[in-house]
Parts: structure tokens; C-alpha cells; sequence
């Protein structure tokens, strides 16, 4: 199994240089086929609505530059393309942000999005727009942090397991990183207040799925308490032992067309500091 089809996320933030050299690199090393979808950030129908979502943040841009913003960020992206020897296909989609990332992703093996930074909207074309594409894609979504410098390569990989059929899929999806790995860990994080039901050492089972793989796996068993901890936990010991990515399962449900993150999810990806994939 390996990856044909990387999308990857093209907009005018800061950190949209680095996501495309990394995603170019990835494409060259597979090699895969990669495809850019450029979706600019837009700003809600509703001022009360930007607001609320978002105090303090600069003011969007004027409608009259986005051809002046596309052409700069396709520029970019054919430059990194060309210097790296990759041919891409750029897509400019005209329509809604979420529904747009969530159908082409259904044509790729990989979709690769930029964290939203607060403080930069054109990190986030829309409102929801990285948990519409983890939980409505159908496809492993690889979300990069906007802070620190983005590892050369996958080496080290945490796994993040619960024995949940969202884990399973992104154990699954991750497949091509993980055997090209030097180290995979597999760490269980339970509720400190559920016993366990995947045995005396939860992660075994699936350490010896990778295993037959091919994959070189660790497996360390946790323990966390809530939500909140779970999510540091596996923040620390990722920095702990200099890890590259993680993976994870997304787990989250549609609700009155709003996209709602389990609890874990969201901490994830509001306080990641490498990035992570995640499958649902």
C-alpha cells in the first residue's frame, strides 16, 4: 500500500510555504501525484457571527484582490513544484470551502491541511474547516502545526491507540508513513477511572499487527484521566521522545450542520506541536 494521490491545502497564510514544501517532498519521495486546492479565507455572512468567532483578528482581505492572492499563492506553489521536479494539478474551486475540501478528498489518499492559527484567518478558509475535512472527507488528513519547523521526514511516529474503530482506521490509513519509519510507538492513554478491555497490555495486539508489516513498533501503555490529559499526555511524550507525527483517530459527529470534535480531537488540534494524522 502506498500513497498515489496527495491534495494539499493552498491559501495565502504564513505558514502556507512550509505545508507546500513539505507536501512537494512527500510527493517527489513516494512518488505520488499531487494536487493543489486553493480555498482563500472567507469571512462569515453574519458580522455578529465574525465577531464572536473571531475578536481582534485582522480585517479580511477586499474581495477586488482575490485574483491578485490566487495568482501569488499559484505562483508559489509552481515554484516549489518546479524546484523540486513535481508536476502538480492546481484546483481553484469557486463554491463553499468545506463542501469543496470534503469532496476532493474523496479523490486522494492523503489530504494535507494546515492548524488553524488564531491569529492569521487565511489559515482557515471557514469556519470548521480542518473538522469538516478529518470527519466528512473519508480520507487520512495530515494537519501540520502553524508553529515550530515541520520535520524533513516521518521518522519517528507516535500512535496514538485506544482499540476504537476511528484508531484502527487512521492505524490503517497511516500504513505508508509508518512502515517507512524508523520507530513507531504505540501508546495506549486510557481513563483513569475505566478498566481496560484490550488486555494486561493494551497496544500488544496491534504492535503485532504492525509487526507483521514490517514495521518496527514499541508498544507503551498509559494512563490519562480526562480529556484534557489524555491530550497532554501524548503531547509530552511526543516531545518527550522527539517525535515527528502522530496518529490518530478523529473523533467528532455532524450536528445541525456544524461539525462537533470529541473532546481529545479538539485539545489535539488546538494545542499540537507536531503534526498529526487523523482518520475517522
Amino acid at each position: 500500500m502506498t500513497y498515489r494521490t496527495l491534495l494539499v491545502h493552498v491559501d495565502n497564510s504564513r505558514q502556507c510555504r512550509a505545508r507546500l514544501e513539505l507536501a512537494v517532498d512527500l510527493a517527489r519521495r513516494l512518488p505520488a501525484h499531487l494536487t493543489g486546492i486553493y480555498l482563500p479565507f472567507r469571512p462569515p455572512a453574519f458580522p455578529d457571527v465574525t465577531r464572536s468567532a473571531g475578536a481582534g483578528l485582522p480585517p479580511p482581505p477586499e474581495p477586488e484582490n482575490d485574483a491578485k492572492r490566487l495568482a501569488q499563492a499559484e505562483q508559489m506553489f509552481r515554484d516549489i513544484c518546479q524546484r523540486q521536479g513535481v508536476s502538480p494539478e492546481r484546483l481553484t474551486p469557486q463554491y463553499e470551502e468545506n463542501s469543496e475540501i470534503r469532496t476532493h478528498a474523496r479523490y486522494a489518499d492523503l489530504v494535507i491541511v494546515g492548524q488553524q492559527d488564531r491569529n492569521d484567518p487565511e489559515t482557515s478558509p471557514a469556519v470548521g474547516f480542518v473538522e469538516s475535512a478529518v470527519l466528512g472527507g473519508g480520507r487520512p488528513v495530515l494537519i501540520l502545526p502553524y508553529a515550530g519547523k515541520l520535520p524533513k521526514a516521518f521518522d519517528n511516529i507516535l500512535l496514538a491507540w485506544d482499540g476504537g474503530r476511528e484508531a484502527a482506521r487512521a492505524a490503517a490509513d497511516a500504513m505508508p508513513l509508518l512502515m517507512g519509519a524508523k520507530t513507531v510507538h504505540v501508546m495506549h492513554v486510557g481513563r483513569g477511572d475505566r478498566p481496560d478491555d484490550l488486555g494486561p497490555i493494551p497496544g500488544l495486539d496491534i504492535g503485532m499487527f504492525f509487526a507483521r508489516h514490517g514495521v518496527n513498533v514499541e508498544v507503551t501503555p498509559e494512563r490519562g484521566t480526562t480529556d484534557i490529559s489524555i491530550a497532554e499526555t501524548l503531547l509530552s511524550r511526543a516531545a518527550d521522545m522527539s517525535i515527528d507525527l502522530i496518529v490518530m483517530g478523529g473523533y467528532g459527529h455532524s450536528r445541525m450542520q456544524e461539525w462537533v470534535l470529541g473532546g481529545v480531537t479538539r485539545t489535539l488540534l488546538e494545542t499540537m506541536t507536531v503534526p498529526v494524522l487523523m482518520s475517522h
